[in-house]
């Protein structure tokens, strides 16, 4: 049996660490004995965390990384873990953190390193004052983590091509999509969308939704996106906007929905476990991403069958038949007249082919391939 250490920020509702959740419900349990290391302090405990625990598979907190002496304290930690026991791979999620995580675990001498690339560009920012200087050490640091990830990694993965050319460079990669249970999507007849919507604050009188699903950051643009939807209701008023999710840009979102008096309009229902519901309920998906790997969550919402408009940065890989791309360019105005039509047009399935790709079982199918060479 192969022992298997993850590396994983956590196991909370956001694309990376609900694609591991998905991979470690289908893996064969009986084949590798699994750990997954969290970047998450002792006693707190992550959304999906005991989902992982009931399968029998070890969750191992080595400490938060919110501030320069926890980094360390997580560097040691995760020292200790791994010279603590023999691995045999270990498959590092953490974005350009994986340059530590590998580093670490090729001084453990564990002898297979898998560097997974889930992104297209950072998802830092920095503003304000010494915004200068911030961005200067942020360029340093992607330099020396993506050398380190190079020197350290033995497997190079990547969600989408975009992601591995942010990671690897012009480095050969194995594309490995972030796999979900599809069929799951499909909710069965008697799912009364009326009613369910009502759970997460719908009056229960509206004819249509729209639906954003992902951390509210500048990754997501989702002050754009209530510009939209405020155009969106000077076309009709029959719908109501839902973002799954919660993050730093809440407060603006919400403050400027309130500016262009459309707070009644939205519905920031924070983080759930009921995404799949949720999106059964609604009709088209919103995605004005400035960046993205390969958004795991837009390939949910055509899987429940939703038409969906997205930034056109947005990965090609991700379209398995519902997508229509549009750059961000164009302004709200003409963003709600897309969103408007595509209301109104008839419900559609993906691509069975294209979409089939995109299964957890045979994403995991991949993985396992990797993992018994």
């Amino acid at each position: 049996m192969k022992k298997i250490v993850f590396f994983s920020h956590g196991l909370s509702a956001n694309g990376i660490e609900t694609f591991l959740v998905n991979v470690l419900k289908k893996i064969n349990r009986e084949k590798y004995d699994i750990a997954v290391v969290v970047a998450i302090d002792e006693g707190v405990e992550c959304l999906h965390e005991k989902t992982v625990t009931d399968l029998g598979i070890r969750v191992v907190h080595a400490g938060d990384l919110d501030a320069p002496q926890k980094k360390l304290i997580y560097i040691k930690n995760v020292k200790r873990i791994l010279a603590s026991e023999h691995f045999d791979i270990a498959h590092s999620n953490m974005d350009l953190l994986n340059g530590i995580t590998l580093t670490i675990a090729k001084q453990c001498g564990i002898p297979v390193r898998i560097c997974h690339a889930h992104n297209s560009k950072s998802q830092y920012s920095p503003v304000g004052r010494l915004a200068s200087l911030k961005k200067l050490l942020q360029k340093l640091y992607s330099r020396t983590m993506k050398r380190l990830i190079i020197r350290s990694s033995t497997k190079l993965l990547a969600c989408s091509d975009v992601a591995s050319d942010y990671f690897y460079g012009g480095r050969e990669s194995t594309l490995i999509y972030n796999g979900i249970d599809t069929q799951s999507f499909i909710m069965p007849d008697g799912f009364d969308r009326i009613e369910y919507s009502k759970k997460f604050g719908a009056s229960g009188d509206e004819n249509r939704f729209v639906v954003s699903v992902g951390r509210l950051s500048a990754q997501k643009n989702p002050v754009f996106a209530v510009d939209i939807i405020a155009e969106l209701a000077k076309l009709r008023n029959d719908f109501k906007y839902v973002w799954l999710g919660a993050g730093e840009l809440e407060a603006e979102a919400k403050s400027r929905a309130e500016q262009l008096g459309i707070s009644d309009r939205i519905i920031f229902t924070g983080v759930r476990t009921d995404v799949r519901e949720v999106l059964a309920c609604c009709d088209c998906f919103l995605m004005p991403s400035l960046f993205e790997g390969l958004p795991f969550s837009l390939v949910e919402a055509q899987s429940a069958g939703l038409r969906c408009l997205v930034s056109d940065v947005v990965t090609r890989e991700a379209d398995v038949g519902l997508i229509e791309y549009f750059p961000l360019e164009k302004g709200a105005a003409e963003w709600a007249e897309k969103i408007n039509i595509m209301l109104d047009e008839p419900k559609k399935r993906a691509d069975k082919d294209k979409l089939a790709l995109f299964d957890i079982s045979h994403t995991v199918s991949q993985l396992e391939e990797i993992y018994d060479k």
